[in-house]
């Protein structure tokens, strides 16, 4: 499935596949990404595309792809979005380990560093940035991936676990998260708990929200 293809999002089916999401993080410290992460993902299109809310022009999210080809150069491990605010996330996976997101503190330092797969899923989303403003909204391979209109592309990161971070780590992620751009597409970074957790809250709104 390296092309979107639309999806009713099935609030009941969703709800099954959060929960073994959440089984899932409960009863594995780690998880490797091509063995474990990504065919749990590839199993579950209505958890895959509830992914797509991350990005807050999601609203309602009836499109999926899985290893989304762009353009021939870059592929990203799940794609989901919303038709009609044209609005799109791509997303990259890495492993769910201990050292993940950051490193071992070293002897004599007080502050750990970017651990070498958060920077190579990072580097990912960069190359994606770039291969999308070279392409440019008005070429025939964007209209065929995205529309003919200019979407509201979002990069999400997704790797780690809260458990392995302390609560400086995961500020440094937010703040990472919330002050990055690449280019002109906002990207995030959440490790799998907090990827739980912002869609739970997201459709808790929406539940709450006044027709």
């Amino acid at each position: 499935m390296k092309t979107f293809e639309p999806i009713t999002l099935d609030y009941g089916v969703l709800s099954k596949e959060l929960n073994e999401l959440k089984a899932l993080l409960n009863s594995q410290t780690s998880l490797k990404e091509r063995a474990e992460i990504a065919p749990f993902f590839k199993g579950r299109k209505h958890l895959s595309a509830a992914l797509g809310l991350t990005n807050s022009g999601v609203l309602l999210p009836d499109r999926i792809a899985t290893e989304l080809d762009l353009f021939g150069d870059f592929a990203c491990d799940v794609a989901s979005g919303d038709s009609e605010t044209n609005a799109y996330t791509l997303i990259e996976f890495e492993d769910a380990q201990q050292y993940s997101v950051l490193t071992k503190l070293e002897t004599g330092k007080t502050m750990k560093r970017w651990a070498p797969r958060f920077e190579h899923g990072f580097s990912q989303l960069v190359d994606w940035a770039w291969r999308l403003t070279t392409e440019g909204t008005s070429s025939a391979a964007y209209g065929r991936i995205f529309g003919q209109n200019s979407a509201t592309i979002h990069l999400l990161l997704i790797g780690g676990r809260d458990a392995d971070l302390t609560e400086d780590d995961l500020d440094r992620l937010s703040w990472r998260a919330n002050n990055m751009s690449l280019g002109s597409f906002r990207m995030s970074c959440l490790t799998f708990d907090g990827v739980l957790n912002t869609i739970r809250r997201r459709l808790l709104l929406a539940a709450s929200s006044p027709m």
